[in-house]
């Protein structure tokens, strides 16, 4: 090779062209080229002297070989033109048209790439080799025509990508040479813009299948994010023409061909939204236009743009591990997005919560940003978007919830959507809540920011109860059963969690709680039943009886499941292993594990069709079927107090260093109340522990006594010397709530000789009483039950007792309090109690009263001893627990000790009540005295005095007539304490009626409510000063207070008439407890009349005429046997025409409120009235001085207490 001037310069010389005087053989020819191809290759570029190519260049662009037939030829010739434009670089020697035919020459090449095995893939090889190095390629980019050479560039290697044998080696080459052409063309057809951005697209299907590699996609990736800015101008001018469209047909959909166009332009607009999010996986920064024209779509006019616009920023941000920050480089975009929670459209909102979620679980670290748009969409106006947002929500990982999304503002949003009127949102709520804290109840209670976020889901899923409804108590159990306390094996974590959860609930659901375990031996007994009836043989009356056993067992049920088709087909399937598991389960002798299995193999069996097929019946849906039976099963099994917790149970309340000590012990009473049969078999073991002196709790002992109630034939058999002996210690030495629990004990022992001379000898030791001694209370609380099981040894001491207990108990103090004293709202828990020897001796005084009558209720002379005592209770109330003399030297009484000492009175009142004998010596007077107990000033007293009052009327236990204070709770500053006063009464209102339709029970007591209401000292007070004053808008405003309650909580279409009807008919009565007070009984009445009326005509009720006819209460009301005394009062309204304004307002503002709705003017409503004449003014009737309530509105614990 000769060297110029430190040039190489070309020594081939041979001709390439043939000519008709010098053909050139092909073979030659191809042996000409392979010589000048090594040549070529050989020489370096930068040092060649280009004059010595003149010639070859020239002959290489000759049609002549570039169209020749041979390939060889053609490989070799573009191997040497190759190297031709790598020597001429950066300009070419050729021309236009030159230079398009040269490329075409290259492209025909590079089609043949894809057979790896081919005679000439080394020179193609060489040739894209050249290509790349040199970014000779970027010369079609100056072409005329080249858009048509980009195209076929693109489409050969993405062609030679899906062929499947082209060599990977070569892709980054070939990424090379197309990132090249699109650096450099000026202008990227649509054509090759498509192929590269379908890629994306294609690429989501193969992902999809679960493929991991696209033909092609790597061309793609190299080609985009070698060229991000330049394409990302491209595809923001792609995506707003295709946008454009979009919007432009949405403008005309007016025929059907309109709308299929607009339907496919939405489509495409899909697919570009999923073009973005390729995009953004790969590739972010081609975004970086394109961005603002989706955020563009979140606040465009239709509503389906929105939605697909708010699932691809959705989607976007879901984005594992994204190359780019999204909140950062689209902040307006990720802001908009944030606001889509308010959007105007429902659908939009909900789409925006699934992209949310979506978003939680890839970028947990996005979770606090996105919650307050979830407490938004939790709380919205469309139930939809709330049961999106809940359920979406389930979808959420437990720990991320926790950990990442959950704040209180969530969690407490969550917990008033366990009360939703909507089911499903309700049932969902309750799914998600208990899958929470069965997630990590291993964590709640130990750390504090997970107990404040999960510790109260047990309490309030168990208030839920308090609802009454039973859809809800269904998703109570359900969620109980299965999130709360969920079955576990291993006794140890069972107990464990079981009282765990039970000493972290408040008493309200620990009520609810009691009340879900006390109903299993009466669905029990009924499951029994029902399976017995079963397995008969087929009869008319066993069917009927199946059929009654079916209603009352689904009259608990939801009706929203068909549970009785359920059951009926359970019974007709007459599968004996059925019925057998079901019966182990509702068996209390069954052991937990066994109902555990049982319960698995039950519910997997039923959840399947073939298995609760019959023949020739209706299917019954296997959900039906589950619900059905799972509902069955959960409530009549005992799983909860099942004999396999109880030895656990009985090891940890003996423990008294446990941290579950106290709640062991509340649950072990519980059972002996509940369910006593289970502890049959623990039972010997704490009565063994009271024979051998060994220390018991009060619980343990009040246990052994439930326990013994039920099973005396078992409690019986301990009766042995030391058993005994033990008790009479407890007696005379142990607390006062144990000598209370010992001689209760001993009252159940069998009366042997031994044990009424153990008895004799404890009266002997604690007499005589003297409250001096330290054990005087015990002594107390030792006499209190001892007239209850052994009368006939305390008959020659009562004289003694009452005057001991009178004149140094209750009628002076040990302890006096303070003059200044403010603290209206002072209290001693049941614990201080223990410690405050004067206080309690007061109570327990009035426990002795209260059970020496209860022991003599059958005696001849029962009246004449209840009498001071009623009187000593009437005092207490009336006097607000001060009872007291000046006089004495030691007044005044503690205000605490008051407190409790009135609300005793009035809770022993009402135990008196229970009896007939003392029922009847109950006057009205005192009844309407214990209205000062349900407003009394004192939180706790209000509060522990009305769950009394339920309870007994509940129960049964009182008369009827003590129902009409439940509605005095309408001054109740407390919304908790009111709200379940309101519930109880709707709740009993319907299941009275439930019982017997014809029911009257809640009407009656309205009545008897506006007599109290007539005799109440506040209204007293307001309408003299109102009589003095002309003004009588506190007065009336007081009444309707009441009045409103009353109708509010038991009022409807069909008892309306009934009630105005029992409302005038006041006015044919005169008042039998003060008959000079009958005027003020017959304002009550016509004000009831009004309010009435107003209510009916706001409601669109029918008042019409009540066509039965019923007597008023006789202890409240005498008859006027006068016509025309009752036909002037019929017709005179005792509301003076002065307060005709006052009362209509107030009736308008009171209806409104009772109605729901905006109340229509009632000012064009006359009120009926008579032409009054003038009245001398009556004499002012001299009623006694009396207690006010003085009601403060302070915090209150709602425990009841129970007796200690």
């Amino acid at each position: 090779m000769a060297v110029s001037k430190g040039l190489q310069t070309l020594k081939f010389k041979d001709a390439l062209v043939s000519t008709v005087d010098k053909p050139i053989a092909t073979k030659e020819l191809i042996s000409r080229l392979q010589d000048l191809h090594n040549e070529l290759s050989s020489l370096d570029q930068d040092k060649v002297d280009l004059k010595s190519l003149e010639e070859i260049k020239d002959s290489l662009i000759n049609k002549k070989l570039l169209k020749h037939s041979n390939s060889g030829v053609q490989a070799f010739c573009a191997c040497c033109l190759a190297d031709v434009l790598r020597f001429y670089a950066p300009d070419a020697p050729y021309n236009a048209s030159q230079l398009s035919d040269l490329f075409k020459l290259f492209f025909s090449q590079f089609k043949q790439m894809g057979n790896p095995d081919g005679p000439f893939y080394h020179q193609q090889t060489y040739l894209l080799t050249r290509l790349a190095e040199t970014r000779s390629i970027v010369l079609i980019t100056d072409l005329p025509n080249a858009e048509t050479l980009v195209e076929q560039l693109f489409d050969i290697f993405y062609d030679l990508a899906s062929s499947g044998t082209f060599s990977s080696k070569l892709e980054p080459l070939v990424c090379e040479v197309l990132s090249e052409v699109i650096a450099e063309s000026s202008t990227i057809p649509t054509k090759t813009l498509k192929l590269v951005l379908n890629k994306f697209l294609a690429n989501t299907m193969v992902m999809k299948k679960g493929n991991t590699t696209l033909p092609g996609f790597k061309f793609t990736l190299e080609v985009c994010n070698a060229n991000a800015d330049k394409l990302s101008r491209l595809l923001t001018q792609f995506f707003s023409e295709t946008i454009y469209e979009a919007t432009k047909g949405k403008e005309n959909e007016d025929t059907e061909d309109d709308k299929q166009d607009v339907s496919a332009l939405l489509a495409q607009l899909k697919k570009l939204h999923t073009l973005a999010l390729e995009l953004w996986k790969y590739v972010p920064e081609m975004l970086s236009s394109a961005m603002g024209l989706i955020e563009n779509e979140l606040d465009a006019e239709d509503e389906k743009i929105r939605i697909t616009a708010t699932e691809t920023i959705g989607k976007i941000l879901a984005v594992k591990q994204p190359r780019l920050n999204f909140a950062a480089a689209h902040t307006d975009t990720y802001t908009n997005w944030l606001k889509k929670p308010l959007d105007k459209s429902p659908h939009v909102r909900s789409f925006w919560v699934k992209s949310a979620v979506q978003v939680v679980n890839t970028n947990p670290d996005l979770a606090a940003e996105l919650a307050g748009g979830l407490i938004k969409t939790l709380v919205d106006s469309d139930e939809r978007t709330r049961l999106t947002t809940v359920r979406e929500l389930s979808n959420v990982s437990p720990g991320v919830f926790v950990s990442r999304l959950a704040n209180k503002s969530i969690m407490s949003t969550l917990g008033q959507l366990i009360r939703e009127k909507h089911a499903e949102i309700r049932s969902s709520c309750l799914q998600l809540l208990g899958t929470l804290y069965n997630t990590h109840f291993d964590d709640i209670y130990k750390e504090d920011s997970v107990t404040e976020l999960l510790g109260w889901i047990p309490d309030d899923v168990l208030k839920l109860v308090y609802i009454n409804d039973k859809t809800v108590n269904a998703q109570v159990d359900h969620a109980l059963f299965e999130l709360v306390l969920p079955f576990e094996l291993d006794d140890a974590k069972r107990v464990d969690r079981l009282l765990t959860v039970t000493e972290h609930i408040s008493e309200k659901g620990r009520n609810s709680f009691h009340a879900i375990v006390k109903r299993q031996p009466q669905m029990a007994k009924a499951v029994s039943q029902l399976l017995t009836l079963a397995d008969m043989k087929p009869a008319d009356e066993v069917a009927s009886k199946i059929d009654k056993l079916i209603n009352w067992l689904v009259a608990s049920f939801p009706e929203s499941v068909d549970c009785r088709a359920a059951l009926k087909q359970l019974v007709k399937l007459n599968n004996k292993r059925y019925f057998k598991l079901i019966r182990l389960c509702s068996d209390i002798e069954t052991d937990y594990k066994t109902i555990a299995n049982c319960t698995k193999e039950l519910f997997g069996k039923l959840s399947e069709l073939k298995n609760i097929k019959v023949d020739g019946e209706p299917s019954v849906a296997p959900h039906d079927m589950l619900f059905t039976v799972k509902l069955l099963v959960y409530r009549s099994s005992v799983i909860f107090y099942n004999q396999s917790n109880v030895g656990e149970i009985l090891r940890i309340s003996k423990d008294l260093a446990h941290p579950h000590n106290v709640a062991a012990q509340d649950v072990l009473e519980n059972i002996s109340t509940v369910v006593p049969e289970v502890l049959r078999a623990n039972i010997s073991t704490l009565t063994q522990e009271i024979s051998l002196g060994e220390p018991v709790s009060v619980k343990d002992l009040k246990a052994i006594f439930q326990f013994g109630k039920k099973f005396p034939e078992v409690i019986t058999t301990q009766n042995s010397d030391e058993y005994v002996a033990s008790l009479k210690r407890l007696a005379v030495r142990g607390s006062p709530a144990e000598a209370k629990y010992a001689v209760r004990l001993l009252g159940q022992l069998p009366r042997t000789a031994a044990r009424n001379a153990a008895v004799a000898a404890l009266v002997d030791e604690i007499w005589p009483l003297d409250p001096v001694k330290d054990n005087f209370n015990t002594c107390l609380a030792t006499v209190a039950e001892l007239f209850l099981t052994d009368l006939a040894l305390l008959d020659d001491k009562t004289k003694e007792i009452s005057t001991l207990l009178a004149s140094q108990i209750l009628l002076r103090n040990s302890t006096i309090g303070d003059d200044d004293d403010d603290d209206a709202n002072g209290w001693i828990g049941p614990d201080e109690l223990e410690t405050s020897k004067d206080c309690l001796s007061k109570i327990l005084a009035v426990r002795v009263f209260v059970n020496w009558l209860i022991a003599v209720e059958t005696a001849e002379n029962a009246a004449q001893l209840a009498e001071p005592v009623l009187k000593l209770l009437t005092s207490i109330i009336g006097n607000g627990g001060e009872i007291v003399s000046p006089k004495t030297g030691t007044y005044p009484t503690p205000k605490k000790y008051q407190a409790r000492l009135r609300l005793e009175a009035g809770v022993k009142l009402l135990k008196l009540a229970r009896y007939s004998r003392y029922n009847f010596l109950i006057q009205q007077d005192l009844v309407n005295k214990l209205v000062l107990l349900i407003q009394d000033e004192n939180d706790h007293v209000r509060a522990l005095f009305m769950a009394k009052l339920k309870k007994n009327l509940t129960l049964g236990l009182i008369s009827e007539r003590f129902y009409a204070l439940v509605f005095f709770i309408a001054h109740e500053p407390h919304n908790v304490l009111r709200e379940d006063t309101k519930t109880w009464v709707r709740s009993m209102h319907k299941r009275k009626l439930k019982a017997n339709k014809n029911e009257l029970l809640f009407e009656k007591s309205f009545v008897r409510m506006l007599s109290m209401l007539a005799h109440h000292q506040e209204f007293l007070e307001l309408l003299e000063s109102a009589r003095t004053t002309s003004d009588y808008t506190a007065v009336l405003s007081f009444a309707l207070t009441y009045i409103g309650l009353a109708l509010d909580l038991i009022a409807n279409t069909n008892n309306v008439s009934l009630l105005y009807y029992l409302a005038s008919r006041m006015k044919q009565y005169r008042d039998r407890l003060t008959p000079e007070l009958s005027g003020n009984m017959y304002l009550v009445s016509d004000l009831t009349q009004y309010t009435i009326k107003a209510l009916a005509k706001h409601k669109n009720w029918s008042l019409a005429t009540w066509p039965g006819k019923l007597s008023l209460p006789g202890d409240l009301f005498e008859s006027i046997g006068d016509s025309a005394r009752l036909h002037e009062l019929a017709v005179q309204s005792f509301i003076p025409e002065s307060a005709a304004r006052t009362l209509d307002e107030l009736v308008r503002d009171r209806t409104r409120h009772l109605a729901g709705t905006a109340a229509a003017a009632t000012t064009d409503r006359k009120r009926p009235h008579t032409d009054e004449k003038p009245r001398t003014a009556k004499k002012p009737v001299v009623v006694e001085p009396q207690r006010r309530s003085s009601i403060q509105r302070a915090a209150v614990n709602y425990n009841e207490d129970d007796e200690f």
